[in-house]
């Protein structure tokens, strides 16, 4: 099973470390997807664009890391305005992000913007280019401490920049399965139901995480309970489909897909 490693997906990972069926793999979105592209994981937690890249994968139903609005954790950072952006660094750790601020500055903005892939250090990223892209907890840190304003950039909340424009929430990942390694539609449902109480039992135990994650990144306890519990979201409903519709559907006319298709689920719904 491949984790990703950031803060956002703390709650569905509860317990699942001690779970006998599962061995977890920690590691950032991007390796996390490679990891499934090559076999050597079955289930992932994923950037949604990658569910459209590798062939063979189904999506759990109702389990997601989705934004309404501020996120805080996916930001662009630029010492210009967006529309004037020509060159943007894109966080190494990225997939879906780095195709929404491409979005956005192409199709909001009207920018043409060039890219290429940078090491998570947004002032180096500036020294390089006109924007970059953070994503995760060095972005979440960045946020709170203000120093980009400080030092006079811009900075976008990807994901309220999303909502602002089409009035919809954004999908950054899904769980993911390998289909040929769940034949057994049993183990799917019990795969899907072991995720679903990890999600429960993780919120139930929100300042338990707050505490330890405030230790491991030197962020207050109430900032880290407010950014899972309002900033994020982790249940997947109809409107965020529709959000990923959209996102998909725009990924595919940019190029940045090969087609538009929207993931498959591996159930319909989640079991009882």
């Amino acid at each position: 099973m491949a984790a990703i490693s950031f803060l956002n997906t703390a709650p569905l990972l509860w317990g699942l470390e001690r779970e006998p069926r599962l061995r977890m793999i920690a590691s950032v979105p991007s390796e996390c997807a490679d990891r499934l592209r090559s076999g050597e994981a079955d289930l992932g937690l994923i950037p949604v664009i990658e569910m459209a890249r590798i062939p063979g994968l189904a999506a759990l139903p109702e389990l997601c890391i989705a934004a309404r609005a501020q996120v805080r954790s996916i930001l662009l950072i630029s010492r210009r305005e967006p529309e004037k952006i020509r060159t943007l660094q894109l966080d190494h750790s990225s997939r879906t992000s780095a195709a929404l601020a491409q979005i956005l500055l192409r199709r909001r903005y009207g920018a043409q913007v060039l890219t290429q892939e940078a090491a998570p250090d947004w002032r180096a990223m500036l020294r390089a280019a006109d924007a970059g892209l953070l994503i995760g907890d060095p972005a979440l840190r960045l946020q709170l401490g203000g120093e980009a304003e400080a030092e006079g950039c811009r900075v976008l909340d990807l994901a309220a920049e999303w909502h602002a424009w089409t009035g919809l929430p954004f999908v950054f990942a899904l769980w993911a399965v390998r289909r040929k390694a769940f034949p057994n539609p049993a183990d799917a449902v019990w795969l899907t139901q072991r995720l679903v109480r990890a999600r429960t039992e993780g919120f139930a135990h929100v300042h338990e995480l707050s505490r330890d994650w405030s230790r491991r990144l030197e962020i207050p306890e109430a900032e880290i309970t407010h950014y899972l519990r309002y900033n994020l979201e982790h249940r997947l409903q109809n409107d965020h489909l529709e959000g990923l519709r959209r996102f998909l559907k725009m990924a595919a006319e940019e190029g940045l897909i090969a087609s538009f298709t929207m993931p498959d689920m591996l159930l319909q719904e989640a079991p009882s």
